[in-house]
């Protein structure tokens, strides 16, 4: 625990831990500093000087940003002088940038720098000239780079570098003509050039509008938007969000400005509403017309009428194991409860596959034996902070692009070190990482000689009958069972894991220390989204609601399914999500499927519409176990309905006696 010190800020006495700065000690305390360069999620830079303050004893004004408190000391953060200081630093600020343009620009209400010029009521300077080049618009499809706007805070270079560990941006020039430009190789290129991956996080913390979302301006003021707080679903990582919309349209995504919910966000994340294919979004009920080939519309109440009489005829002819219910992952806690409630108590089918693979759901089965049903693993933030990761999974800078991040910030700033089994990734030579360079499905013979080896195994013997590097295993096995050490599993290992893969896994977890009662250090990272919530709610072969036994009733996952199309066994499927095609070629007799696209069909004989997670409320639980609730930021298109509502009325129109009026209600039957 940090000692506690005292001090006298503006004449009153306050309290703060040691090594907090004076800046955070004065906001504790509601006393106002002003800052342009200081950001609360990233370090001090102390470049722009706004937040000088009198520190008794020191004989000059010094930065509150990056100065910690001690205890006795004196500090005038307003004094006639340090006020007049400060209002010379925004007028110098104000010399170079465009002022004139506060009337039309997106950020007036929210610009920090027009917030402390009025605050410090600074004089309007003349415009000093720059030489400038202008921005190619079209140089990328995602944020717009307005250089005449930007007051060389340092925020965006930081938080690439810190961030998202792209280096993309770089500060050059002298004078009035200093820059901050994507570089690379000596010279100023492009951002795709310079490596950056469009995560937008430069964006989030600009206190300007020099970086701003492509199409920013489509929308209304800042003060006209309306936060909706969600998560993001692009991946099983689930990081939190908060999603601006004006009128009917999602503006921008940002994350929530601090907290604990304060996360970082990837391109998928940030930009995931934009929808790429937006003339092939489904926004029609829509039958498959077998004579055309192609599809017809429909209404609401036919679909659902037809799709529910062929699902019943085929139950009725071959059976209820003959069905089988599905979904992508996409689906809310309290969506995918109906919908393995639908199969199993409406249909009679324990045919259902929600959204998580086999392996993995053994695994996190097996880790929550362990440490109990609320505990599911690190944060990305707490792998930032770690002294090693051991990373088992290629693909993570696709598949999940913030965890991805916080590995690299561990590496980088952490003086973590990084041992990564796959070869796909190049070893970095910024910070300790080595790589086994292993094969794709030769990660199981790691995991199984790790374990032998810290069960007091001869590493000359393990290694004699493999192709494992003996030093790099000693070295892994000693960091593993580090206590703040860390293993990432990520979804590439579930594709290919049996159940002795995944019991090797769970046991090298439990013999390492990585799990144990009440705590995880060990990430399971799933190609589905929400794979947690699929598991809680029943949506899985495996477990019923709230992880209760099936007693011996388990039915088919999804490959099953597949296999059992082929041999004639399973002839409906009700899906939400995309799903495997040529189904039909294989002996299907119906399909019916709620998708976001046409290109997402796959062949449905009927295909309902979708609902976005931009107009979705429900729970999510993310990959380290934390469940957050989804907020509507959008209503519900005309004529279409809520994916839990659908699914309600699909299964009374099966024989369901279901008398939900709200989601709530669907909540407190899961409570109870």
């Amino acid at each position: 625990m940090n000692k506690t010190v005292k001090l006298l800020l503006d004449g009153k006495k306050i309290y703060a831990e040691e090594n907090t700065t004076i800046l955070e000690a004065a906001r504790q305390n509601d006393i106002y500093i002003p800052t342009l360069c200081y950001h609360s999620r990233l370090e001090p830079l102390g470049h722009c000087r706004l937040c000088i303050v009198n520190v008794e004893g020191i004989d000059r004004p010094v930065t509150s940003c990056d100065n910690p408190v001690t205890d006795g000391m004196i500090v005038n953060t307003s004094t006639e002088q340090i006020i007049e200081m400060r209002r010379a630093i925004v007028e110098l600020t104000l010399s170079t940038h465009p002022y004139k343009d506060c009337l039309t620009c997106v950020r007036t209400g929210t610009c920090e720098l027009q917030d402390n010029a009025y605050e410090l009521q600074s004089n309007l300077p003349g415009q000093l000239e720059r030489d400038i080049p202008a921005e190619d618009e079209k140089a990328n499809p995602y944020l717009v780079r307005d250089e005449e706007k930007c007051i060389l805070c340092g925020r965006c270079i930081q938080v690439c570098r810190t961030g998202a560990g792209c280096f993309v941006y770089e500060m050059i020039g002298t004078g009035v003509n200093t820059r901050v430009v994507p570089y690379r190789d000596g010279r100023e290129v492009s951002l795709e050039e310079a490596g950056c991956i469009y995560c937008g996080q430069c964006i989030d913390v600009c206190p300007v509008a020099a970086l701003t979302e492509k199409d920013r301006n489509r929308g209304g003021r800042e003060w006209d938007l309306k936060a909706a707080q969600g998560v993001c679903n692009k991946c099983s990582l689930g990081c939190y969000l908060e999603r601006q919309v004006y009128g009917e349209e999602v503006i921008k995504v940002t994350v929530p400005a601090e907290g604990e919910k304060v996360s970082w966000l990837c391109k998928k994340g940030k930009y995931g509403h934009q929808n790429e294919n937006g003339q092939n979004k489904l926004y029609d009920y829509m039958k498959l017309s077998r004579k055309k080939g192609s599809y017809v519309k429909t209404d609401r109440e036919n679909a659902l009428q037809e799709a529910a009489q062929s699902i019943l005829a085929l139950k009725d002819k071959y059976g209820a194991e003959s069905l089988a219910v599905l979904a992508s992952g996409q689906l809310s806690v309290e969506e995918n409860y109906l919908l393995q409630k639908l199969a199993r108590d409406v249909l009679g089918t324990a045919n259902v596959d929600l959204g998580a693979e086999p392996a993995w759901i053994n695994i996190y089965n097996g880790m929550m034996e362990v440490t109990g049903s609320e505990v599911g693993g690190p944060s990305p933030a707490e792998l930032s902070r770690a002294e090693s990761i051991t990373v088992i999974g290629n693909g993570l800078e696709e598949s999940h692009p913030v965890a991805d991040m916080a590995i690299g910030r561990a590496g980088r700033f952490g003086e973590a070190v990084i041992v990564r089994v796959l070869a796909e990734k190049n070893v970095s030579s910024a910070w300790q990482e080595f790589n086994f360079n292993l094969k794709k499905g030769a990660e199981h013979t790691f995991i199984e000689a790790l374990l032998k080896l810290i069960r007091g195994g001869s590493a000359e013997d393990i290694t004699a009958k493999s192709d494992l590097n003996r030093a790099y295993l000693e070295k892994a096995a000693e960091l593993i069972s580090a206590p703040k050490s860390y293993l990432v599993i990520g979804p590439s290992f579930f594709e290919n894991a049996d159940s002795k893969g995944a019991g090797n896994l769970l046991e090298l977890a439990r013999e390492s220390g990585l799990i144990e009662k009440g705590r995880s250090r060990m990430l399971l990272l799933s190609a589905f989204a929400n794979a947690g919530g699929v598991l809680a709610a029943g949506g899985t072969t495996v477990m019923g609601p709230g992880f209760t036994d099936l007693q011996d009733k388990s039915g088919l996952n999804r490959n099953e399914v597949f296999a059992a199309v082929e041999k004639g066994t399973l002839k409906g499927i009700i899906s939400f999500g995309p799903i495997t095609a040529g189904l039909h070629e294989k002996g299907l007799q119906y399909l019916a499927a709620a998708n976001f696209s046409l290109a997402d069909s796959s062949e449905a004989d009927l295909l309902f519409p979708a609902q976005d997670i931009e107009s979705k409320e429900g729970l999510f639980v993310n990959a380290a176990g934390g469940a957050c609730l989804n907020q509507a930021a959008l209503k519900v298109n005309d004529g279409l309905s809520e994916d839990w509502r659908l699914i309600k009325d699909f299964a009374c129109l099966m024989g369901a006696k279901w008398k939900y009026a709200s989601l709530e209600e669907v909540r407190k039957e899961m409570e109870a």
